[in-house]
């Protein structure tokens, strides 16, 4: 009985050193005297940008489901309707009032009142033609 008694001190006694251990660990610092110097700030050093994530080549018809047609030049990556293989379309919309955008099975509309339409076809060979004011 005697040794469980002088066990119980021990492990009170290791608790109360962990315990103030800790909180010396973790003490707040006081601020410095009015008439002293504050100590030079911390550099942090820059987080590197994020990732650039690898964009997937839309299909046509969800490119003009998703696409709003601004005045602009425009670079994107299509997959191709008649080969299956990504292809970049490079072409500028002109400003003026869009009337609609159309998609048939190998060419993209872009129409305008103005009659300066934009037109992008996707030839056999797996190549873009564009066509514009």
């Amino acid at each position: 009985m005697r040794s469980l008694k002088c066990l119980n001190g021990l492990v009170v006694l290791v608790l109360m050193s962990a315990a103030s251990f800790a909180s010396a660990q973790f003490a707040v610092d006081t601020p410095p005297l009015p008439g002293g110097t504050l100590p030079a700030p911390q550099v942090v050093p820059e987080l590197p940008p994020p990732a650039a994530l690898p964009l997937r080549p839309l299909t046509v018809s969800e490119f003009v489901a998703t696409f709003k047609p601004l005045p602009g030049k425009y670079e994107v990556l299509l997959i191709h309707p008649k080969t299956g293989c990504p292809v970049k379309v490079c072409f500028t919309l002109p400003p003026g009032c869009i009337r609609n955008v159309r998609f048939t099975g190998h060419k993209i509309v872009f129409d305008y009142k103005c009659h300066c339409d934009v037109v992008i076809r996707f030839l056999c060979c797996g190549k873009v033609w564009v066509r514009g004011c």
